[in-house]
Order: structure tokens, then C-alpha cells, then sequence
């Protein structure tokens, strides 16, 4: 598995979660690269344990900004993050089979592809039109 790339077309226009992003992606190809480089042992687990720490973070202040800023599919959105915890919690009960970090690494790495350059570009489309609106008021 490899790790998705950051591209401009990630961003989310919020430069606060953008940076949260660009080092989700940096914390999800270390520990690609700990996994493909034969490393299972406490690199990885420390790669692992970090990625999980940040990825706790980052969720917890998206789901405060978009509050915040009245984003109205706030519920369906924490939703997507809900299931993340609970589809990690999963596989980390999982822990001991042999396969463990590269499962859990594959997991991690498409979940945050897709979450980062689908779910959270709507938001970003919905704030940026706010903008634009509420310039064009003006």
C-alpha cells in the first residue's frame, strides 16, 4: 500500500486544517513506510500511536470548526468520523493476527484519501460559496 500524497486539490481553504491534513498524510506514509520496510516492532507501533494521537486531534477540531461555522451537514459528517473510531477500534482488537499493520495501514491510508479529497472538499465547496455570497452582498 501506498500513501496518498498531499496535492492542492486536498485543500479544504481553512489553512488550520489543511496543515492538520498535510501532517495526517506525513504520519500515514511513515508508518506505510515503517510496514513495507519490514519494521513491526516499536517504530511501527510508535508510528501507529502517533498517527492515532494527531488523528484523534484533527477530528475532534474539524468537528469544532464546522460547528462553529454552522456547516449543515455537521451530523452527517461527525458521523463519517464516528465510524473511523469505531472501524479502528475494531481492527486494534485485532492486534496480534500477523497482518495487523499491514490491514490496519491500508485502512488508515484510504480512509483519510477518501475523507480528505471527498467528504471534506464538500465542506470546503460549501464554505467557499458562503464566501463568494456573501461577498457578492457586499
Amino acid at each position: 500500500m501506498q500513501a496518498f500524497e498531499w496535492t492542492e486539490k486536498c485543500s479544504v481553504g481553512i489553512p488550520e486544517l489543511d496543515a492538520q491534513h498535510r501532517r495526517l498524510v506525513e504520519l500515514i506514509a511513515e508508518l506505510v513506510n515503517c510496514i513495507q520496510s519490514g519494521e513491526t516492532g516499536g517504530q511501527a507501533a510508535a508510528a501507529l500511536k502517533e498517527l492515532n494521537r494527531y488523528a484523534e486531534s484533527h477530528l475532534q477540531r474539524e468537528e469544532l470548526v464546522l460547528r462553529i461555522r454552522g456547516y449543515p451537514r455537521y451530523a452527517e459528517h461527525k458521523a463519517e468520523h464516528d465510524d473511523y473510531r469505531a472501524r479502528l477500534a475494531y481492527l486494534l482488537v485485532y492486534s496480534e493476527r500477523g497482518d495487523f499493520l499491514v490491514r490496519l495501514s491500508n485502512f488508515v491510508t484510504e480512509w483519510w484519501r477518501f475523507h480528505v479529497q471527498g467528504t471534506d472538499q464538500e465542506y470546503a465547496r460549501y464554505f467557499r460559496a458562503q464566501s463568494k455570497a456573501s461577498q457578492a452582498v457586499e
